[in-house]
């Protein structure tokens, strides 16, 4: 970077600059390519707008007439590839590849470099492919009030440039409030923060491909799917409360920062792949190798009687405790499998549950400040044995019994925990452990 530029630029530009050709007055004119190239770089997203985004776009210019229109920003980073100055697409990549498809199929003979990008998902491709003929069927029907010229002068951006190589920089300025572009993701954001710890082109290339795919089987941050569920609903969770700190899950970014690299030492370097859920994380591949272990781990623990039992506990509010229930067994599956399961599901339901039946009225940060003092997870990760923690955990639940007077919420909420028992089998077991242990079944 030279002494006289600064790490950040703020332009507003024209498509045509943006996409750097020349905008002649007249259709018929020519139009030549400058100097400038656009690239994408591994660690985005793959190109995948679905029809309602196409048609939005499209519809938003033509009821635009031949008026400038803001189409939000886009964040790019200067860099140099093979001596030549690029400017890798950090955010507005959806919306520029549509645009460039756009002007393609009016005028062909323009020359757009971020259409001679490589997509080699296999799903970019199709997405490419299908709105292709998604837009020449839109023009065709609108082809008076769409036009190549009014593309490249009238549409307009806010343009961040990084120059300074620092993405986490544009991470800090990019927003989504005048944009109709899909804003990054904490699961985006974390793929392109471990990328930059690898220095393996082809390695880097494969595990990218790979968490793109984890992304849209996720839908990516859906909190049901197994990323979403996975990292933002289990794992961060359980790592605040296994160091007793608190959050608010208004927080931007907050899976982000979390699951960034760890600060080390340069003449110590990171080793071991335990896999603790609490583990400092090792930037570039080990995190990647870390997300595969449990999400493969999750997917297996949903097919458990006892995680499927818990969707019994729905409605209302009564989410906040199932997922918070549901984390903590998560844990106790992390390390002990499927022994005393359902043991283990009946003990950290109790003990949670304490909060909602001591309470008329609750919140969900009440309920996960709760979780993390309660030390469950703390129990969980000292007991060398089930029989440690469910000893510990009876010990606790033996000080306390469930009012008879319940109403409301209260009652609504048991109704539904004890539907999380009645399968005939998983009734039996409660009930010896019970029995056997001589606590009120209550």
């Amino acid at each position: 970077m030279s002494e006289n530029e600064t790490n950040v630029e703020l332009y507003t530009k024209t498509l045509a600059e943006v996409f750097q050709v020349n905008n002649k007055a007249n259709e018929s004119d020519s139009f030549e390519p400058l100097a400038l190239s656009l690239s994408i770089p591994d660690y985005q997203r793959i190109y995948c707008w679905r029809d309602k985004n196409v048609h939005q776009l499209l519809e938003d210019i033509i009821n635009n007439g031949d008026k400038p229109f803001h189409l939000g920003s886009i964040i790019l980073h200067k860099s140099k590839r093979s001596e030549q100055i690029v400017y890798a697409i950090v955010d507005g990549q959806q919306r520029l590849v549509t645009l460039a498809l756009v002007v393609l199929h009016l005028r062909p003979e323009i020359e757009i470099d971020l259409l001679n990008e490589k997509f080699e998902s296999s799903e970019a491709q199709n997405y490419i492919a299908y709105n292709k003929t998604l837009i020449a069927s839109f023009v065709t029907k609108n082809k008076e009030l769409i036009s190549t010229d009014n593309l490249l002068k009238n549409l307009q951006f806010s343009v961040l440039i990084i120059n300074d190589g620092s993405l986490d920089l544009a991470y800090t300025f990019f927003s989504n409030q005048n944009s109709r572009g899909k804003s990054l993701t904490d699961y985006d954001l974390l793929k392109a923060h471990h990328l930059r710890f690898i220095t393996n082109e082809k390695h880097a290339t494969h595990l990218a491909e790979r968490w793109d795919n984890i992304i849209l089987n996720s839908d990516n941050d859906a909190s049901d799917k197994d990323l979403g569920r996975t990292f933002g609903i289990y794992l961060f969770r359980l790592r605040k409360w296994m160091r007793k700190r608190e959050w608010s899950d208004d927080e931007k970014f907050k899976v982000k920062t979390e699951f960034e690299a760890a600060l080390t030492i340069p003449d110590v370097p990171p080793f071991g792949e335990k896999f603790q859920f609490y583990e400092s994380m090792q930037g570039g591949s080990h995190f990647f190798a870390y997300a595969d272990h449990f999400i493969y781990k999750f997917k297996t623990f949903t097919l458990t009687s006892e995680y499927r039992a818990l969707k019994n506990l729905s409605g209302e509010t009564h989410w906040w405790y199932k997922d918070v229930i549901e984390g903590l067994l998560f844990a106790y599956y992390l390390k002990f499998g499927t022994i005393y399961l359902s043991e283990a599901l009946f003990c950290i339901e109790r003990i949670i549950s304490e909060h909602r039946y001591g309470l008329g009225r609750s919140s969900l940060r009440a309920v996960l400040k709760y979780a993390g003092e309660s030390e469950i997870i703390m129990m969980i990760d000292q007991a060398t044995s089930p029989t440690f923690f469910l000893a510990e955990s009876l010990q606790r639940i033996n000080k306390f019994s469930i009012p008879f007077d319940l109403a409301g919420i209260r009652q609504r909420y048991q109704k539904n925990i004890l539907m999380i028992y009645n399968e005939p089998a998983k009734a039996m077991t409660i009930n010896k452990f019970i029995e056997y242990l001589k606590i009120d079944k209550n």
